[in-house]
């Protein structure tokens, strides 16, 4: 069954790996052994971002970047699609 909708774009994260801080000061924060990261592929134009790193930069990243590039694709079909996350 078509349903007419198709992936546009593919939203890669990796929440990285940590542990959080339980006592002190610092307690309810998270020591990162491996940061976050994420990137995005465009499949209509094939653009792909730089990886973005840390977890603010993660967040604020995921936040924008599905609504911003196909805003401004060159490829993109003024119908819409499906969005991978």
């Amino acid at each position: 069954m078509d349903t007419g909708l198709r992936i546009t774009g593919a939203l890669f994260i990796d929440a990285g790996e940590g542990r959080e801080i339980r006592h002190g000061d610092r307690a309810g924060q998270i020591h990162y052994t491996r940061h976050p990261r994420a990137r995005y592929e465009c499949l209509a134009c094939g653009w792909t971002s730089e990886t973005v790193t840390g977890p603010e930069a993660v967040k604020a990243f995921t936040s924008h970047i599905r609504i911003t590039h196909p805003a401004t694709c060159p490829a993109a079909a003024p119908t819409e699609g499906a969005q991978a996350a």
